[in-house]
């Protein structure tokens, strides 16, 4: 609560914050937020960039195409095939190869035998038995490249039996195909698959591009090589892999995805919206074509539709990450931070190291005034990966609302490390300055003052680096107010009204500093100004009253309690007890009572 004026060094102040809407320094009087707590003093918060910054969709960052629900199975054509290429490579002459079996060891011979075995056992699709056999070819021979080359198709036509999702499974098999045979194009093209499926674009992009190096027509490793190229932003060398699709006659609904996908990224909204509608056509629960179907309305600016989209695709498929990322961006960006918390959960939940979307979901918690719950996803996000000034700095003003000081101030200072600018310095002085009012509520006034010696440096230093940081000079001048500098207070703060007119808190407290100088009629006129711009302003009416009344003129403070006593009438009982001279008999009482040294009780 308000502590009482006692003698002439005034207690009242109002805890402000303020935050910027706009990229540009200056705060406008239109973001100013009054707290609850009106205890901690006159300080101001400037966010970086704005308290309600959009979100963006950096976080999505899934390229994997949704609809493919058949594994590696588009491979089993190209295996065929190789296995036919290898089968009819023509061999040595009847003659040539009675010599040479003549000549071989009996393991030769056992070695040659199972690996014709091992062929068989791999047409007929027996893939485990075959990999079995051809290992034990192998053993017999480990020169024999039939049986190296035959293990490295069976491996192959084990990863491509597995699902997308089974990356762990596929890339053991496929790095001994590979080393087996560095020809295998299929081998290459499936660890291009496994490694999109784990968001690994650079070693998927990597392998699909040896595949099409060893076979440049092996048309299923097109598209997803494509996708991969779009996921590291190379939109050219993605249209040139969709064109090669469409070459070699490939399709199919992920090949005109590609294509929508592709528009969509040259900022074609309309061609792009025609290819995903004509895919939706035909397949109504395609997830990917719905998808950017809703980012493509996100970008006409028609969110309801979005919404709606996105819906849809999470409903198709409720384990789509980056859809439900997506729509918590739309519904933030709208205003609707409780669906925005919801899907961002979902999000969450089934991509737990996102940390763009743990960093989304504290900034949404915040604008809903759950800062505990923010300060948990601030956390998550940096173990995640998100170390950036915004973060550092709305996690410290979040910390600031749930009164943890000392780790506001360690992440306000972490944020003006990676970013020293005046609006940092002017952020990491806040910390401090209610820090220090904490600790003058638990009566450690040392420490108070040392974290207001901070604070002010800290100020300092941003109106240095920005001389028209106006919130920088007004929680200058709350500092030194607090520090009994009244006249460094009133030189700062009238420096603040030069940059914006009629700031009420600037005003206020200016009056504050002529009060601590025992100018009455100077702060008579500040606090009167005050009241006159903002007719319901608590603080302003009770520092008026207690003015009068320190002027002696009783009969203005009783009517400015008057006043007072019609929005709030606990501060008017206070300043009613201030001009009965109760307040002032109770404060010196106590000092005297402080001062009597205490003598211990002994039991009778």
């Amino acid at each position: 609560m308000l502590r009482s004026i006692v003698s002439r060094k005034p207690f009242i102040s109002t805890v402000i914050i303020v935050s910027i809407f706009t990229s540009s320094v200056s705060v406008l009087p239109q973001d100013i937020v009054a707290a609850d707590d009106i205890t901690g003093g006159a300080s101001v918060f400037v966010f970086r960039e704005s308290r309600k910054k959009p979100h963006d969709r950096a976080g999505s960052r899934s390229f994997r195409q949704r609809n493919r629900g058949n594994g590696g199975s588009k491979y089993q054509a190209q295996l065929a095939a190789n296995r036919k290429k290898r089968a009819a490579r023509p061999g040595p002459a009847a003659s040539t190869v009675a010599k040479n079996r003549a000549r071989q060891r009996p393991q030769a011979n056992q070695s040659a035998a199972l690996t014709a075995k091992a062929d068989a056992l791999l047409e007929a699709n027996s893939v485990d038995e075959a990999i079995s056999t051809y290992r034990t070819a192998l053993k017999q021979n480990p020169k024999n490249i039939d049986a190296a080359h035959g293990l490295s198709d069976a491996l192959t036509a084990k990863a491509v039996q597995l699902s997308d999702d089974n990356a762990a499974g596929a890339l053991p098999l496929l790095d001994e195909a590979i080393t087996l045979d560095d020809r295998n194009d299929v081998a290459y093209a499936r660890l291009g698959d496994a490694y999109g499926s784990i968001n690994e674009s650079a070693k998927a992009i990597t392998n699909y591009e040896k595949a099409v190096q060893i076979n440049s027509d092996l048309a299923d490793a097109y598209v997803p090589l494509g996708t991969a190229y779009l996921a590291a932003g190379e939109v050219a060398k993605a249209e040139t892999a969709s064109r090669n699709a469409e070459r070699l006659g490939v399709t199919d609904a992920d090949a005109r995805n590609l294509k929508g996908m592709i528009l969509y990224r040259q900022n074609k909204n309309a061609e792009a919206m025609e290819v995903f509608e004509a895919v939706l056509k035909t397949q109504g629960r395609n997830t990917t074509a719905r998808y950017y179907q809703a980012l493509v309305y996100d970008r006409m600016n028609q969110p309801d539709r979005s919404i709606a989209a996105f819906r849809e695709t999470v409903t198709t498929d409720p384990g789509y990450a980056q859809a439900w990322f997506d729509l918590g961006v739309t519904y933030y960006n709208s205003g609707n931070y409780p669906d925005a918390v919801n899907a961002y959960t979902e999000a969450i939940k089934y991509d737990a190291t996102n940390g763009q979307a743990h960093a989304n979901l504290a900034s949404t918690y915040r604008q809903l005034e759950r800062y505990p719950e923010a300060n948990a996803e601030y956390k998550l996000a940096e173990a995640n990966g998100i170390k950036t000034p915004d973060l550092y700095s709305e996690w410290g003003y979040c910390l600031g609302k749930t009164n943890e000081w000392d780790k506001s101030v360690a992440r306000l200072e972490t944020a003006q490390t990676i970013s020293p600018t005046a609006i940092d310095d002017n952020n990491v002085g806040w910390g401090y300055y209610n820090s220090a009012q904490a600790d003058k509520a638990a009566k450690n006034e040392p420490a108070a003052n040392e974290k207001l010696k901070k604070g002010k440096a800290s100020f300092e230093t941003a109106v240095q680096k920005d001389p028209k940081l106006d919130a920088a000079y007004v929680n200058l001048g709350s500092t030194n107010n607090a520090l009994g500098d009244f006249q460094a207070a009133v030189t700062a703060l009238n420096i603040a009204l030069s940059l914006r007119r009629d700031w009420v808190i600037a005003i206020n407290q200016l009056g504050v500093g002529y009060r601590g100088l025992n100018n009455l009629s100077s702060a008579i006129d500040q606090f009167k100004r005050v009241t006159e711009l903002d007719a319901n302003n608590v603080i302003g009416l009770y520092n008026l009253g207690e003015a009068y009344s320190a002027s002696g003129n009783k009969k203005e403070a009783k009517k400015v309690q008057d006043q007072l006593r019609k929005l709030n009438p606990a501060m008017a009982g206070r300043l009613g007890d201030v001009i009965s001279g109760k307040t002032l008999i109770d404060e010196t009482k106590r000092k005297i009572q402080q001062k009597i040294p205490r003598i211990p009780r002994f039991p009778y």
